[in-house]
């Protein structure tokens, strides 16, 4: 009788798939339900807050990259997603119940509301962000948009305007992840996709930044968000900047060879912020590690305008490569001698 049971009891654990746990982290704002059947009219048996890790069990063999599970997650829509990679169209938010340990129970979470660690990034270039955020609302899987945790945040979207300006109004970040997988699990570029977007929605802003500190409310600031009308930044479409448009936001351009310790003679197009006291300031370089190359130079401006309210231009500018950067310089920041300082990163990086 011993050995039927030990047999039994053997088989039986040959037959149980293995399960391997993975965290993710909760991006709903509101909280998201721990259902006890994988359904949106599933008994609620816990709910976990904003920020909140949860134990995905997955199959190991398989893995949730092709959102693949075994026995298979159910497919669902929950509601209208308020963004897509391919437009600001209203599109259903689809998902899927996945089979979640939380606060010491087991259950269902819909896969629309949950970030992987690979989507919540948690490196950040450690001279910067450490007072300041910025995050853009295109397509995000390729870069460090991760959703900040910490309730201690002011945040403010930059929004197109009347007359070619911009409006800096406070706002409350949204997320939620999109799905890109047809119906048998399988996907094109990208599996998943993290999404922001604000409480202020349908209006969309073309950059959100966050603040240790509150900031005041800015009414038709007169800017450029030069991802819009890049013609005016560069003449007959290829890379030599417009002289007139460099000077109209005081700033210059130069063509020089550089050597920096470690890497190769290199040509770049140094970028310098100018002032009316005869300041010029290069715009330095951020190191990449795992790259090609260990410093990369900004090699184009993304937007120019008054942000922070003291009457003086601020800058984000754009770093192309395997890796590349946004980088926002105030000139609050400024030390003496300066024009303005580096003062948060958004990495990007290709996805395919």
């Amino acid at each position: 009788m011993k050995t039927i049971w030990l047999s039994a009891l053997y088989c039986l654990a040959l037959s149980t798939p293995a399960f391997s746990q993975k965290t993710y982290f909760v991006i709903s704002d509101n909280g998201l339900k721990l259902r006890e059947i994988p359904a949106k009219n599933g008994r609620v048996l816990a709910v976990a807050p904003f920020g909140a890790k949860v134990q995905v069990q997955v199959d190991p063999n398989t893995g949730d990259g092709e959102m693949k599970f075994d026995p298979p997650a159910r497919r669902d829509t929950v509601g209208a997603l308020f963004s897509s990679r391919f437009g600001d169209k209203t599109i259903p938010h689809i998902g899927y119940w996945w089979n979640v340990k939380y606060a010491g129970k087991t259950g269902y979470m819909f896969s629309g509301f949950l970030a992987d660690s690979e989507t919540v990034h948690s490196v950040f270039y450690p001279e910067l962000n450490n007072q300041f955020r910025l995050r853009n609302t295109d397509g995000n899987a390729g870069a460090s948009n991760d959703p900040e945790f910490d309730q201690d945040w002011y945040w403010y979207g930059l929004f197109r305007g009347k007359d070619g300006r911009f409006d800096l109004k406070k706002v409350t970040p949204r997320y939620a992840v999109a799905d890109y997988t047809d119906a048998a699990g399988n996907y094109e570029l990208i599996a998943r996709e993290l999404i922001i977007r604000t409480d202020l929605q349908p209006r969309r802003p073309v950059w959100i930044l966050g603040s240790r500190k509150p900031w005041k409310e800015q009414p038709g600031i007169q800017g450029i968000n030069v991802e819009d009308a890049p013609q005016e930044l560069f003449t007959d479409g290829g890379r030599v900047p417009n002289p007139a448009f460099l000077k109209k936001y005081a700033l210059e351009v130069e063509e020089k060879t550089i050597r920096r310790e470690g890497e190769h003679e290199q040509g770049i197009q140094a970028w310098y912020m100018t002032d009316k006291n005869g300041i010029r300031q290069m715009v330095e370089p951020l190191s990449i590690e795992y790259s090609y190359t260990m410093y990369l130079y900004p090699n184009a401006l993304a937007w120019a305008g008054d942000l922070d309210g003291d009457g003086k231009l601020d800058y984000i500018f754009r770093a192309d490569g395997e890796i590349g950067y946004y980088v926002l310089y105030l000139t609050t920041l400024a030390a003496k001698g300066e024009i303005a300082r580096p003062a948060a990163v958004l990495w990007h990086w290709y996805t395919c």
